[in-house]
């Protein structure tokens, strides 16, 4: 079994974008960590060429 680790980042948000992304993930039922962490991941698919780039 392999076990999950988690890496921390400490960033800065303004004020609306915070306020907009906690009051979205309270609607949408989850943590607000989670929701940035997947719009982290869609970020990520969306940029792959980027990425595709270093092979």
């Amino acid at each position: 079994m392999v076990k999950k680790t988690k890496k921390y980042v400490n960033i800065g948000l303004s004020d609306e974008i915070h306020t907009k992304a906690k009051v979205i993930s309270v609607l949408t039922n989850t943590t607000l960590n989670d929701y940035i962490e997947r719009a982290i991941a869609e970020a990520i698919k969306k940029d792959k060429g980027v990425l595709d780039k270093l092979k």
